[in-house]
């Protein structure tokens, strides 16, 4: 193990952070961090690189401000020096006047020693910089608290149109760093069992207030550290992503469909619940996404599973096969996925209206083949990561257009008796502390 000095963590923050804005994927980036070196090194590029990508707009906003300079015309390696440096003042703990220096150097050994003096000019400007007050200035009320809270404009004014007096709440909790969540495999062991390996090895753990599969690690702990993380007893998953398979109430020896089921959280999800006794088709159009939630369901230790990759809208022969089979079906539908942006912040630059609105197409073409592999009186729970209102409740007035009924669910109702209206729920993360999801509880008449 390597331990590299200020400098170098920096260098390779500002490379990473130049390789983002060619893709704006952030996962695959973050595993390129060396694996030899220290783990506070490592701890904190990811923070410097996530950070950087979920305060983006802020820091350029900054940035400009300060230099007087377009952050655009700048090379690579300087403006993303100048991100990492402002990152670092505005949101570490970090002692300033050590972040500038450290940074400096980087691009100094990257870009040169002129481009180093400008970066270390703007960023002890930063120093002082006051950006709450700049942005207090700009007139437009949504422009405003779309720079302060960095996201997009037009995502702002269409969530204050939705969620009106909590916009600023839920823009909050978006940026906030997602706690890990462990989902109990019930198939290796039990909750308070999995709380006795966990505390005895040194891991603080706190049980979810009514969702008692569910343990939340406090601290920071690299997942594939944790004991029993590849002896499969447990699986890392959000509250709101389980919630889906838990609404659902799936029952051993039933036929269950998971729809977009890979990488297989909610498949084992249900595998889990029902003790592995229930039949579960699980499809996926992504192969290689395929052989995860297969190497899941092995690591798990899951046998109920048959995973079929297909596109079932198109795919005749599937629904022909299984036309009014299922007793269950869950509907993980491929989303704009803007309810999980606190876990994937690029998630704030790579959305658009006409995504939503392709989704949406999807999603409708999801539902509407689900009504004919349903069996009468069948129960269908539709579930998005998604915060947006023809993702979810738009949806849900055309499933109850196309010949659904709504499922009066005992579980929702009695988990959200104030929210759980009409068949749908929302879940958000400045509310609940969980990813933003909506479900939508269907069932198909007899």
């Amino acid at each position: 193990m390597t331990t590299s000095t200020g400098w170098k963590t920096r260098e390779l923050a500002v490379r990473l952070l130049s390789e983002f804005e060619k893709k704006k994927e952030l996962k695959n980036l973050l595993e390129k961090i060396p694996k030899d070196l220290n783990p506070s090194d490592r701890a904190l590029i990811r923070e410097i690189v996530s950070g950087s990508v979920r305060y983006l707009r802020l820091l350029d906003f900054s940035i400009e401000k300060v230099s007087g300079r377009k952050v655009a015309s700048q090379k690579p390696e300087v403006r993303n020096g100048l991100r990492v440096a402002a990152y670092q003042i505005f949101f570490t703990g970090i002692p300033p006047y050590a972040a500038v220096n450290e940074t400096v150097e980087a691009v100094k050994r990257l870009a040169g020693r002129k481009e180093a003096g400008f970066v270390n000019a703007v960023s002890k400007k930063l120093i002082s910089f006051n950006y709450r007050k700049e942005v207090e200035k700009i007139e437009d009320k949504f422009e405003r608290i779309a720079i302060l809270y960095s996201f997009e404009t037009w995502m702002v004014r269409r969530w204050a149109e939705f969620y009106g007096g909590e916009l600023e709440e839920l823009l909050s909790g978006l940026n906030r760093v997602a706690p890990l969540w462990l989902r109990v495999n019930r198939l290796k062991t039990t909750p308070e069992e999995l709380k006795g390996i966990l505390e005895k090895s040194g891991i603080t753990v706190e049980e979810h207030p009514f969702l008692k599969d569910m343990l939340r690690v406090k601290g920071r702990v690299l997942v594939t550290e944790i004991p029993g993380y590849r002896e499969g007893l447990f699986y890392v998953q959000d509250p709101a992503s389980y919630l889906s398979a838990y609404l659902l109430s799936p029952k051993p020896g039933e036929q269950i469909l998971d729809l977009g089921a890979a990488p297989g959280g909610k498949t084992t999800a249900i595998a889990s619940i029902t003790e592995d006794r229930a039949k579960i088709v699980a499809v996926d159009v992504n192969p290689e996404r395929m052989e995860l939630l297969k190497e899941n369901c092995r690591r798990l230790g899951i046998k109920s599973v048959n995973p079929v990759i297909t596109d079932i809208r198109k795919d005749l022969y599937f629904q022909e096969q299984f036309k009014e089979t299922f007793d269950r079906i869950l509907i993980d539908a491929p989303c704009s996925a803007t309810g999980v942006i606190r876990r994937h912040p690029e998630g704030k630059w790579n959305k658009s209206l006409s995504l939503i609105r392709h989704n949406q197409k999807i999603q409708r073409e999801l539902i509407r083949t689900s009504l004919k592999l349903l069996k009468p009186g069948g129960y269908l729970i539709y579930s998005v990561c998604s915060l947006e209102r023809e993702e979810g409740e738009e949806n849900l007035e055309f499933a109850l257009s196309t010949g659904f009924e709504v499922w009066e669910n005992e579980t929702a109702g009695k988990l959200f008796p104030e929210r759980f209206k009409g068949g749908g729920l929302r879940l958000f993360p400045h509310r609940d502390n969980t990813d933003g999801f909506f479900y939508a509880a269907l069932k198909k008449p007899h």
